[in-house]
C-alpha cells in the first residue's frame, strides 16, 4: 500500500498518481531561440532579477563494477539573468562524496552562455580548463566554475551526469528556491531491493505526481579477489519503481516574518533507506526504531556510554556542589546551577560529545551536548531519573516525529523526574533558569532518549505563552505637568532579551533608550530593573517620570511608549505559515488624570475584534469622567502557528492593532 502521512510517503510496491495537465517544457541541450530572450519581464514575478525556465533530474540504479549497484545522477538546467544581482547564479558548485576507493565522478558535463547579438543567438562555452577542484572536507569535494561572457538578459545553460557509487544514498531534489521557476521535475528509477521512505513538503501542487512499476535487467561485475577467485559477471533481473514528481510556475519562497527557517518550507523531497533485500536473503533494515537508536546512542562513547560509566569522579564532585541541599529538588538545583555557571557553552549546536565528560567537566567548557550530557551524568549520580532529550531548533529543521532521522536533529537537552514532576533543563545557556528553555527549542517535537520508553515531548510553539503585563498611572502634579509612574512585569523571551542586553549595556543607557520610545521629552528618575539574576522570574522594568504641559492642545496617545507602531506582517501573500515564537498575552492599563486646566476634546472609540472566533481577541477600552480616563490594551492570541490561509486575517488583525494603538486622546486648554 502506498500511504501518505503528514509529508511521508510510504512505497510498498503499490502504485497510483496523479497528473495535472501540463505542458513539459523541450529540454534538448542549447535548443536555444531569439523569441527565448523577447521576455523583459515574467508573468510569475515581474520583479525577479532571474528566472529558471527548466531544472530537471533523474536518477536511474545501475549494476556496477563493485558486485553491486551504482546511481547514475542526470541534471539539466537553464536560467534566464535578468539583472546583474543574479549573475551569482552562474557560478556552479558540484558537490562529490569520497570515501576510501569509492568516490562519486562526474561522467560529462556541458554549460553555455547563451546571447542575442544583432538578432542571433551567439553561444559561449565553458572551457573545460577552468572547473577547478575544492576540497570541502575529508569526504567531500566540489567541483566549480563560472560561465563566461554574462550579460543582462543572459541565458545560461547546464549538463551534466555523474555516477555514485552510494546505492544507499538517492539525492533529494528542491524544486523551490530564491527565484521563480517555470518547471521542476525529477524522475526516479528503484530497483524493488532498496525500499525508500519518501519525505514530501511544501505547499506548491504538484503537475505531475505519477508511477508505475516496471521490469529491468541489470549487469553486474563481482571482481575476485585473487587469480583463483576471478571476476564474475552476472545479470539481476529486478522489478523496479518509476516514478515523476513535476511543478510548474513555482514562486521563489522568501524569507519573512516568524519564519523558523526556509528549510521547512521549501517545496523538496527527500529519501531515507528503510531497508534492503534481495531475493532469498533476509530482510536488512537500515532505518532502526527509536528503541534501537535510543538503546544504540546510549551505548556510544560520544554520546550515553559516560552517563553511568566510570563515574567515581562525578560522586566526589557532587558532595562539594550539594553541601546545603534541604530536599531533592534543592539538590537538583543545585547541580543545574553549578553546571551552568561554570561551564562556557563554544557550540550551539550539536548532539554528540566532543570530548570525554571528565575533560570537559575539567576543562569548563564544550558544546551544547557536551554540557547538557554532563548535567545528566550528574543528576543520575545523585540518584535522578534523568535522560537526555535530542531536538531540534527552530534555525534547524523540524525533526521526523515517527522517523530516527539523526541529521533532522542539533541540539541536546536533559530532563529529571523529582517527586513526580519533570522539568527540562538546559545549562547551556548562562541565563536560564532551573525548568526554563530557550523559545528556540520550541520547534514540534523533542525525542527522550530511553532504551525502555524513548518517547515525544511536545515543544510546540503552540504550547507556551509570553505574559506581558503593563500599568502607568499618570497624576497631575504641583506645576501643572503630569507625573507617573511606570511597571512592566515582561515575559520570559522579553526578559531573556533584557538580561542578555544589559551584559553589553549599562543600566543607563538602557533607560536612555526607553525615553526615545516616547514621542515626547520625559524626565526619568526612580529606575530599577527587578529579578535579572533570578532566571525563573520574570524581569520587572520599573520608573518614575513626568512631562510638561502647556500646549493649546494637548494630543496623548494612550498606550504611550508601548504602541504596536507597525505592522509585522509586511508581505501581501504569504506561501507558508506563520511560525511566531509563543503564543501571546500582552496587557497594557493606563489610569491617568485630566490634566489641569483642560478638557477632553476627543477620546478614542473602545472596541473589541475577535481572530477566527476563538484564536485571539484585540481589546481597545477607554472609559472616562470628569476627572481621570482609563484605558486598557489586551493582545492574546493563543496559538503560535497559522497556516497560509490564515495569513490575510492574521495581517489585517494586527493592522487594525496598529491602527488602534496610532490614535490619540485630544486635550484642549480651557479658556
Amino acid at each position: 500500500m502506498r500511504i501518505f502521512v503528514k509529508g511521508i510517503l510510504l512505497y510498498s510496491h503499490i502504485i497510483w498518481g496523479i497528473t495535472i495537465f501540463a505542458q513539459r517544457p523541450q529540454t534538448k541541450f542549447g535548443d536555444i531561440k531569439p523569441e527565448d530572450f523577447a521576455p523583459s519581464l515574467y508573468s510569475i514575478d515581474s520583479s525577479a532579477s532571474a528566472v529558471v525556465l527548466f531544472d530537471v533530474a533523474s536518477a536511474t540504479y545501475e549494476g556496477d563494477s563493485y558486485g553491486s549497484f551504482s546511481i547514475a545522477f542526470k541534471k539539466h538546467t537553464r536560467i534566464r539573468l535578468l539583472t546583474r544581482n543574479s549573475f551569482d547564479l552562474a557560478s556552479i558548485a558540484i558537490p562529490l562524496y569520497a570515501s576510501g576507493t569509492l568516490e562519486e565522478k562526474i561522467e560529462s558535463m556541458e554549460a553555455t552562455t547563451y546571447n542575442i547579438e544583432n538578432g542571433k543567438v551567439i553561444s559561449y562555452n565553458l572551457d573545460k580548463a577552468s572547473i577547478f577542484k575544492d576540497r570541502l572536507n575529508k569526504n567531500f569535494i566540489s567541483r566549480k566554475f563560472t560561465l563566461p561572457n554574462l550579460k543582462e538578459g543572459s541565458i545560461i545553460e547546464v549538463k551534466y551526469s555523474l555516477l555514485s557509487p552510494y546505492e544507499k544514498y538517492l539525492r533529494s531534489w528542491e524544486f523551490q528556491g530564491n527565484h521563480p521557476v517555470l518547471w521542476s521535475e525529477y524522475k526516479i528509477s528503484v530497483p524493488f531491493v532498496y525500499d525508500f521512505v519518501i519525505i514530501k513538503q511544501g505547499y506548491h501542487p504538484y503537475a505531475v505526481d505519477e508511477g508505475n512499476v516496471g521490469k529491468q535487467t541489470y549487469n553486474i561485475l563481482r571482481r575476485g579477489n585473487s587469480a583463483i577467485d576471478k571476476n564474475h559477471a552476472f545479470t539481476y533481473s529486478s522489478e523496479v519503481l518509476n516514478h515523476t514528481w513535476a511543478m510548474k510556475d513555482i514562486p521563489a519562497l522568501k524569507k519573512e516574518n516568524f519564519t523558523t527557517t526556509l528549510d521547512n518550507h521549501i517545496a523538496k523531497i527527500d529519501f531515507q533507506l528503510s531497508k534492503i533485500q534481495f531475493p532469498d536473503e533476509p530482510v536488512k533494515n537500515v532505518m532502526n526504531n527509536w528503541y534501537k537508536v535510543s538503546e544504540d546512542l546510549l551505548k556510544d562513547p560520544d554520546f550515553g556510554e559516560g552517563l553511568t560509566k566510570n563515574s567515581g569522579w562525578i560522586h566526589d564532585e557532587l558532595k562539594k556542589i550539594t553541601v546545603g541541599a534541604g530536599t531533592p529538588l534543592d539538590t537538583a538545583k543545585k547541580i543545574f546551577e553549578y553546571i551552568r555557571d561554570n561551564m562556557s557553552c563554544t557550540d550551539k549546536s550539536a548532539t554528540h560529545l566532543s570530548n570525554p565528560l571528565k575533560k570537559v567537566f575539567q576543562t569548563k567548557n564544550g558544546n551544547v551536548a557536551d554540557i547538557n550530557l554532563l548535567l545528566t551524568a550528574f543528576l543520575i549520580d545523585g540518584g535522578f531519573e534523568a535522560h537526555p532529550v535530542l531536538l531540534s531548533t527552530r534555525k534547524h529543521r523540524k525533526s521526523l516525529e515517527n522517523y530516527p532521522v539523526l541529521d533532522r536533529l542539533n541540539y541536546v537537552i536533559t530532563q529529571v523526574k523529582i517527586n513526580d514532576k519533570r522539568y527540562l533543563l538546559d545549562a547551556s545557556q548562562n541565563k536560564l533558569g532551573f525548568g526554563c528553555l530557550m523559545n528556540d527549542c520550541y520547534n514540534g517535537y523533542a525525542r527522550i532518549i530511553d532504551a525502555q520508553m524513548p518517547v515525544l515531548i511536545d515543544l510546540s510553539a503552540d504550547s507556551i505563552r509570553e505574559s506581558k503585563f503593563t500599568s502607568i498611572l499618570l497624576r497631575n502634579d504641583e506645576k501643572g505637568g503630569l507625573q507617573g509612574t511606570f511597571r512592566s512585569s515582561l515575559g520570559n523571551y522579553e526578559s531573556n532579551l533584557v538580561r542578555e542586553k544589559l551584559t553589553n549595556t549599562s543600566k543607563a543607557d538602557f533607560f536612555k533608550e526607553i525615553k526615545k520610545g516616547y514621542s515626547f521629552d520625559i524626565e526619568v528618575w526612580n529606575e530599577s530593573i527587578d529579578s535579572l539574576k533570578v532566571y525563573e522570574a520574570p524581569v520587572e522594568v520599573k520608573y518614575d517620570f513626568k512631562f510638561d504641559t502647556d500646549d493649546e492642545m494637548i494630543y496623548l496617545n494612550p498606550i504611550l511608549s508601548e504602541a504596536l507602531q507597525e505592522n509585522p506582517f509586511k508581505a501581501s501573500e504569504r506561501l507558508y505559515p506563520v511560525e511566531m515564537p509563543y503564543a501571546i498575552l500582552e496587557n497594557f492599563v493606563l489610569k491617568m488624570d485630566i490634566p489641569k486646566g483642560y478638557k477632553v476634546e476627543e477620546v478614542p472609540k473602545s472596541s473589541v475584534v475577535k481572530f477566527n472566533e476563538n484564536e485571539g481577541q484585540f481589546e481597545y477600552i477607554v472609559a472616562k469622567d470628569e476627572h481621570a480616563i482609563q484605558f486598557r490594551s489586551t493582545v492574546r492570541l493563543n496559538k503560535a502557528t497559522f497556516l497560509p490561509e490564515d495569513y490575510q486575517s492574521l495581517r489585517a488583525f494586527f493592522g487594525y492593532i496598529v491602527k488602534k494603538h496610532g490614535e490619540q486622546i485630544v486635550f484642549k486648554k480651557i479658556k
